[in-house]
């Protein structure tokens, strides 16, 4: 909770603990990536990293004794993505602040948290979804989404089957990089296609106060694959990634700013300036589904 008295303190207050918290079913990707400490400081608003990947030969034996002419390195390829920038802004009267409204002790502090809400699933949505921009045409940056990095390759699209499901899991541990632990982002509709997969195989542990099927953890010869349900993303996608692969950097951490005082109103603003770090592409992978003829 974000308090006032700790306004006359600092001009500035970091919110990146606060914003990890916040909101955590409706925004998934956001929490998992803040919660577990995966983000990184950028020094720019485009973030640069190298890509590597290893050089496989089809056969390194060789001859006892034999001189060594031949020398393998790994490949580096040099990615980047844009900063994006999210902003909430409010103002509340002298009023409002001076008035004891029920169950609302603090009008400002409550109004900032929901605004820092709202700029957390504005994020969520770009991170998954957003298409890149520089913003050299329209002056708005946007970053590259998580889907957007996936490669031709590691793409299925099918009829929706268990078959599919594994497919596209199998694409991740061809590429040999995964960790053998994946997470799944579907929406509703998705979901419910999966849970009606396992519906006559699973395990069920009696319990007197909890009823019904649903598919939290699904094991493969490839890997185990945790699905998280996530509105943001498309009805017919099932989006499986290596969370290892993945990471936020920000060019600006989510912050409180208080803002000029002008008139009988307090002003403040939740700002933040976040991209998404792909380490390496080949470790996410999309499956869309396709109608059933």
């Amino acid at each position: 909770m974000i308090k006032t008295d700790n306004f006359t303190q600092n001009e500035n207050i970091d919110l990146t603990k606060e914003i990890s918290l916040v909101h955590p079913i409706d925004t998934p990707l956001s929490t998992l990536l803040l919660g577990s400490g995966q983000y990184d400081k950028a020094t720019s608003k485009i973030v640069t990293w190298r890509e590597k990947e290893l050089s496989i030969d089809e056969d390194m034996t060789v001859a006892e004794g034999a001189e060594t002419t031949k020398f393998q390195s790994s490949t580096r390829k040099e990615k980047n993505n844009v900063c994006q920038i999210f902003k909430r802004s409010v103002a509340v009267s002298g009023s409002a602040m001076a008035s004891d409204v029920i169950g609302i002790k603090d009008m400002l502090g409550e109004e900032l948290n929901d605004r820092l809400i709202e700029m957390k699933i504005g994020m969520e949505k770009a991170f998954l979804n957003s298409v890149k921009d520089d913003g050299s045409a329209t002056g708005i940056r946007k970053m590259q989404g998580l889907q957007n990095f996936v490669t031709t390759d590691n793409k299925v699209n099918r009829v929706f089957s268990e078959d599919a499901f594994k497919a596209t899991v199998r694409k991740l541990w061809e590429n040999g990089l995964g960790t053998g632990e994946y997470v799944a982002l579907v929406n509703a509709d998705m979901k419910e296609k999966i849970d009606a997969l396992y519906k006559d195989t699973y395990f069920y542990q009696a319990q007197n106060d909890k009823f019904g099927i649903v598919a939290n953890t699904i094991q493969t010869n490839f890997g185990n694959v945790h699905l998280i349900l996530d509105r943001h993303m498309d009805a017919d996608k099932i989006l499986i990634f290596d969370p290892a692969f993945v990471r936020i950097a920000f060019l600006r951490t989510p912050q409180f700013e208080m803002l000029a005082k002008t008139g009988d109103s307090v002003k403040a603003q939740v700002i933040a300036e976040p991209t998404l770090k792909v380490l390496n592409e080949k470790a996410v992978a999309l499956f869309t589904e396709k109608a059933s003829a």
